[in-house]
């Protein structure tokens, strides 16, 4: 009897390793079969790429919209982004950003945008960044592009290393207040 026990014992052990063997395989090779190194069109999701997860966007087609807030007939949204960082990811997310809300479908042509730049985030603003030609961009869209007077003073730098269509507030505390009292949205990177 007891040598039954264990033969059954030694035989779930022996199909329980034989499982997580064929999950780790499974895993490893993805359900999907070995993942190519370049991107088709037709293939997306997570893959394993010579031993490495990685996620391949759907190049091929933008996803249908299934839900989200639909818009007010005749309403002008308002939005306040604001960068305080002098960090190049945030910068540039920034600058996304406000692509995609005046690109969401939802509120193209219906809504205003403020990008306000105070403390070290005054640095997207500063000639030479290299990002003179997507600020110019969002400017031709409509994107006010405000900097703090007071960041400027209290970090010692003349106006003169700003690019010269950027507009200058008094204080970015003062403009986000009168800015959020107007129903402004205040977002940040």
């Amino acid at each position: 009897m007891n040598k039954m026990k264990w033969f059954f014992s030694f035989a779930g052990v022996l199909i329980i390793a034989a499982a997580l063997g064929y999950a780790a395989h499974a895993y490893t090779t993805n359900w999907r079969g070995k993942a190519p190194t370049s991107h088709p069109d037709t293939w997306y999701g997570w893959h394993t790429v010579k031993g490495a997860r990685k996620y391949f966007p759907n190049l091929a087609t933008i996803p249908p919209f299934t839900m989200g807030a639909p818009p007010v007939p005749g309403k002008i949204y308002h939005a306040l982004f604001i960068i305080s960082a002098n960090n190049k990811i945030k910068m540039n997310k920034i600058i996304d950003n406000i692509h995609n809300a005046l690109n969401d479908p939802r509120l193209k042509g219906h809504i205003k945008i403020e990008l306000l730049a105070f403390s070290a985030g005054s640095h997207l603003y500063f000639k030479g960044s290299g990002r003179e030609k997507a600020l110019l961009k969002l400017k031709k869209m409509g994107v006010e592009l405000a900097q703090c007077a007071n960041s400027l003073y209290e970090l010692h730098i003349p106006i003169s290393k700003l690019y010269p269509f950027i507009k200058i507030v008094p204080s970015a505390q003062g403009e986000i207040i009168l800015r959020e009292s107007e129903g402004y949205a205040y977002l940040k990177p």
